[in-house]
C-alpha cells in the first residue's frame, strides 16, 4: 500500500515550491498570489536511498473565510486531503505564526494526524535555529528549509521516510508506465474541462468553478476503464495570446497546457455547444494537429442546446454536425461527443475512442497490401499533374511509423503532383484502413536520378562512387576526359 503525504498550510507560504522541491519537477504552479495553487495535485515519489515510496499531494492554501464561494471550496478540498493523508508536512514561515496558520493548527490537532513541521524561508543556520520555536506549537518536529535555495530537503526527506516506516509504509516502485494510454483534456476557459475530468474520474479532482481561468495547473489522474489504465490530463484553459498578457499565471498555464498536449497520445477539445465554435477552438485543433496527436471533439453543454427555445431536437444534432464539418473541414476523421459532463451523459464514450485511436495510431499497413492498394487506386484515378508536370508518376509505397501512422510514396518527381492529388490519396488511405480520429503523414519522396550528382537532387555517387564522381571533377576542371586525352579547344 502507497503512504499519502499531504502539504498543508495557508496561502503563500512556499507549499509549491516544496512541493516542486521534493518531486524534482515544476508541477505545481509558484506565484507571489495568494491561492494560485486551486487543486490538489499529486505525485508519486520513489526514494530509495531512504528505502520509502509515497504519493505527495499539494494542496490549495487553507483559509477561513466563507464570504468567496472558491476559496471556500479550496478550503474544503484541503481539508479532505487532511483526512485522506497517513502523514501531513505542515508548512509554516520560519518566524511566525499568523491568524490562519493557528487556524490551521486547530484542524490539525482534531485530525489527530501525523504531522511533521516544515519551517520555510530559513534561508541561513541562524534562521534555522530560530525555527525550533515551532516545537512549542506540540504538532512534532520541526524541519528547517529554505525552497529558495533548496536547504534541508535532504533533512527532510530523512524526516519523511523515518515517520512513514513507523506507520508501516515501505518501498513501492510506481507502477505507471510509458505504455499508458495518456489522454489530455483541453480547450478554451470555462468551457467543462474539469467538470469532464471529474465526471471520467468519478470523484472530485479539480474544481469546477463558473469562472474563466480557475484550473491552472496541469492535473493528471489515472483511472481504469474496461481493464485498461488511461492516464487523463486535465489542462488549464488556453487562452488567446492578446488576452493573456506577459509573465503572468495565465501565460505559464497555457504553456503548461501545451506541454500536456505534447506528452500526451490522444487529445479531448472540448468545445461549449451553447456558444459554438470560436476562433480560439479552431486554433486549438490547429496546434494538436500540428503536434500529430489523435483528436476527439467532446462538444459539451449540450443540454443547455437542447434546452434552448424552440430548437427542433429531431434535426438539431443533424444541423449541428453540418456546422462542424464546415468550421472544422479539414478534421473529417475525428469522432465527434454530444456531452453534459454535470449529468454524467455520454462520457463513457470519450473513453472508449480515445482507446479505439490509440489502436488505430499503431497500426501498421502490410508493403504488398498498401503496393496493391497503390495499384488499383492508381487504375480509379490517375495521378495529377500540376504546371510543372506532364506525367506523374507513382512506383511504389509503404508504411514507415506509427503512432502516428506515416507512408512513404516512391515517385518520379514529387513537385510535379497536384495538392489534391495527395488528399485524394489520404482520404482512399482513410477509406480503406480506418485510421479514425488520427492524423496520417503522407512522404512523397522523388527518385533520384542516377546522371546527376547528390547537390542537384541526384544520386550519381549512390550509383557510381563519391571517388570516381570526384575524379570525374577534378578531370573535368583540368581539360581530360576519362581516356585521359586532352578535350579540343572550341572553333570560335
Amino acid at each position: 500500500m502507497l503512504a499519502r503525504v499531504t502539504i498543508i498550510g495557508r496561502p503563500n507560504v512556499g507549499k509549491s515550491s516544496i512541493f516542486n522541491s521534493l518531486s524534482g519537477h515544476r508541477i505545481a504552479i509558484i506565484s507571489d498570489i495568494e491561492n494560485t495553487t486551486r487543486d490538489i495535485i499529486e505525485y508519486h515519489i520513489d526514494d530509495p536511498e531512504n528505502d520509502i515510496s509515497y504519493m505527495m499531494a499539494d494542496s490549495g492554501g487553507i483559509v477561513s473565510a466563507d464570504n468567496e464561494t472558491l476559496l471556500s471550496d479550496v478550503r474544503g478540498r484541503a481539508n479532505d486531503a487532511i483526512l485522506a493523508s497517513d502523514l501531513i508536512l505542515f508548512v509554516v514561515e520560519y518566524d511566525r505564526m499568523t491568524e490562519f496558520d493557528e487556524y490551521i493548527v486547530k484542524l490539525l490537532r482534531r485530525s489527530k494526524k501525523p504531522v511533521l513541521v516544515v519551517a520555510n524561508k530559513a534561508d541561513n543556520p541562524k534562521r534555522a535555529l530560530e525555527a525550533y520555536q515551532h516545537m512549542s506549537l506540540g504538532l512534532g518536529d520541526v524541519v528547517p528549509v529554505s525552497a529558495v535555495q533548496t536547504r534541508g530537503f535532504g533533512e527532510l526527506r530523512v524526516k519523511v521516510a523515518e515517520m512513514l516506516k513507523e506507520l508501516g509504509f515501505g518501498y513501492v516502485p510506481n507502477e505507471l508506465h510509458e505504455g499508458l494510454l495518456r489522454l489530455a483534456i483541453i480547450g478554451r476557459p470555462n468551457v467543462g474541462k474539469s467538470s469532464l475530468v471529474n465526471a471520467i474520474a468519478g470523484e472530485t479532482r479539480s474544481i469546477v468553478f463558473d469562472m474563466p481561468g480557475t484550473t491552472r495547473d496541469a492535473i493528471d489522474t489515472v483511472i481504469k476503464f474496461k481493464e485498461e489504465d488511461i492516464v487523463l490530463i486535465d489542462t488549464a484553459g488556453i487562452r488567446r495570446a492578446g488576452k493573456i498578457g506577459s509573465a503572468n499565471i495565465e501565460q505559464w498555464s497555457v504553456m503548461r497546457a501545451e506541454k500536456s498536449v505534447e506528452r500526451s497520445d490522444v487529445v479531448a477539445v472540448v468545445i461549449d455547444a451553447f456558444e459554438g465554435v470560436a476562433h480560439q477552438d479552431e486554433h486549438i485543433v490547429g496546434e494538436a494537429m500540428k503536434e500529430k496527436k489523435g483528436i476527439i471533439l467532446v462538444i459539451n453543454k449540450w443540454d443547455k442546446v437542447m434546452n434552448k427555445p424552440g430548437v427542433n431536437k429531431d434535426t438539431i444534432l443533424e444541423r449541428y454536425m453540418h456546422y462542424l464539418s464546415k468550421k472544422f473541414d479539414f478534421l473529417s476523421y475525428a469522432p465527434v461527443v454530444f456531452t453534459t459532463a454535470i449529468e454524467n451523459k455520454r462520457i463513457d464514450l470519450v473513453l472508449e475512442h480515445a482507446i479505439a485511436i490509440r489502436i488505430e495510431r499503431n497500426k501498421r499497413v502490410k508493403t504488398g497490401v498498401f503496393n496493391k492498394f497503390l495499384e488499383q487506386i492508381t487504375y480509379d484515378h490517375a495521378p495529377t499533374g500540376n504546371r510543372k508536370s506532364h506525367k506523374p508518376r507513382i512506383y511504389y509505397g509503404s508504411q514507415v511509423d506509427v503512432n502516428p501512422p506515416k507512408f512513404m510514396i516512391s515517385v518520379n518527381n514529387a513537385d510535379h503532383f497536384h495538392f489534391s492529388y495527395v488528399r485524394y490519396i489520404e482520404n482512399k488511405i482513410r477509406e480503406i484502413f480506418g485510421f479514425e480520429g488520427t492524423p496520417i503523414e503522407l512522404e512523397l519522396r522523388s527518385r533520384k536520378s542516377m546522371f546527376k550528382p547528390k547537390e542537384q537532387g541526384g544520386s550519381r555517387e549512390d550509383h557510381f562512387g563519391e571517388e570516381i564522381v570526384e575524379l570525374e571533377k577534378q578531370l573535368a576542371d583540368k581539360k581530360i576526359d576519362t581516356f585521359g586525352k586532352k578535350k579540343p579547344r572550341k572553333k570560335r
